[in-house]
């Protein structure tokens, strides 16, 4: 962060003095060539005046020496420059290794969360066919105790109809039994008066036949009576008799009824019996239809506990994409501060570079500044000689 800062405000000081030290450079070596020529065209000339003073050299010479100590000290601020540069552009580097390890390491984090997303996918495709298929298997069972309550309630309704068939049967033969038992009880009835004529017969039949001496004294004076009495209990029989021969028709007749309804009570029978096999089956299916019932509920109830799980796992997944976006928006940040950094490595060694060449170019000016003012003291000095040595040879 503070190389960010630092960088631009540097290589907008670098670009200043790099314009300020080629101006001076160029301003200088111009004055000291003009010199150095002066100085030449000077010595080769015949006329005295136009020679350079001593007075002048040296302070050429004192001019030169401050031009080139301000170009040491340019160039060595270009130097502290390009090592602030170098130095700004390891940190760089070291934030770029740094950013790009932080970014492998978020972009592993992103794969293996993406991994985990998968299989929580394939887990929640693998918990929704199962839920589906047992909510399908479900409905099938369901379907089929509907189907088997309806034939169940057909078997039911053929129960009750058998039923009261037979206890419709049972009712009227109930009435012919009435009938049949009334006749025979009266057919016994006259048969017992008649056995009781018959016995009050043979009674006065005796006690007439001691009172005539068997025949023999009709005209005995009890035999009257008896006579009467005995004519009389004929009558009674006779009367009663009559009534057996209706009873005898009532009993043949009701014989005859209960022979027309045996066929009926035996088809009634059957129809019980058939009623009771239905209602039977009837039972069977509906235990049956309770069954598959209860084996639908109970995989419904999976099936619920399976779409509670899908919500489960749909939270866990949501939760993972977001870990994904996480990492993977963070790796790529990382990677760009990285990369970033890695420019601006290259950028701040590019600068070192250029520094340090300007800090030779500098250096380079400052040695030759110096070279020129000691040439020209140098030629002051011996131009100095050359009069006492003339002097001397004279």
């Amino acid at each position: 962060g503070m190389a960010e800062l630092v960088a631009p405000s540097r290589r907008s000081e670098g670009r200043r003095w790099r314009d300020g030290i080629a101006a001076m450079v160029g301003g200088t070596i111009l004055l000291f060539l003009a010199a150095s020529m002066h100085y030449r065209s000077s010595s080769s000339s015949s006329s005295p005046s136009e020679l350079l003073s001593p007075l002048e050299v040296g302070r050429y010479a004192v001019r030169a020496e401050r031009q080139s100590k301000d170009y040491d000290e340019k160039a060595e601020r270009q130097i502290a420059f390009a090592t602030d540069s170098d130095n700004s552009a390891t940190s760089e580097r070291e934030l770029a290794a740094k950013e790009e390890k932080r970014a492998r390491e978020s972009a592993y984090l992103a794969a293996d969360i993406k991994s985990r997303i998968d299989k929580i996918l394939e887990a929640g495709r693998d918990q929704v066919n199962q839920a589906t298929k047992l909510k399908a298997k479900a409905g099938r069972l369901q379907e089929e105790a509907a189907e088997i309550l309806k034939k169940a309630s057909l078997e039911k309704d053929d129960a009750g109809a058998l039923k009261e068939k037979y206890y419709k049967t049972m009712d009227t033969y109930g009435e012919a039994v009435k009938k049949i038992d009334s006749a025979t009880q009266n057919a016994q009835a006259i048969l017992d008066q008649m056995n009781a004529q018959s016995l009050v017969l043979a009674q006065i039949a005796t006690e007439y036949g001691v009172a005539t001496n068997h025949g023999k004294n009709p005209d005995a004076s009890t035999a009257e009576a008896l006579r009467s009495q005995l004519l009389q209990a004929q009558k009674d029989l006779q009367a009663i008799t009559a009534k057996k021969a209706q009873a005898n028709e009532d009993t043949a007749t009701a014989r005859k009824l209960a022979d027309e309804y045996q066929p009926m009570i035996i088809q009634a029978e059957k129809d019980k019996r058939e009623s009771d096999f239905h209602f039977q089956t009837f039972a069977q299916l509906t235990h049956q239809a309770d069954v598959l019932q209860n084996r639908a509920d109970a995989l419904l109830k999976r099936a619920d506990s399976t779409d509670g799980l899908i919500d489960e796992t749909q939270k866990n997944l949501e939760k993972k994409r977001k870990e994904f976006e996480h990492y993977k928006n963070r790796a790529q940040t990382e990677m760009a501060i990285s990369l970033q950094a890695e420019d601006k490595e290259a950028e701040l060694r590019k600068q070192a570079r250029e520094a340090r060449l300007q800090a030779a170019k500098l250096s380079d000016e400052a040695r030759r500044l110096r070279a020129l003012a000691q040439k020209g003291v140098n030629n002051v000095l011996a131009s100095a000689k050359e009069p006492e040595t003339q002097d001397g040879a004279e």
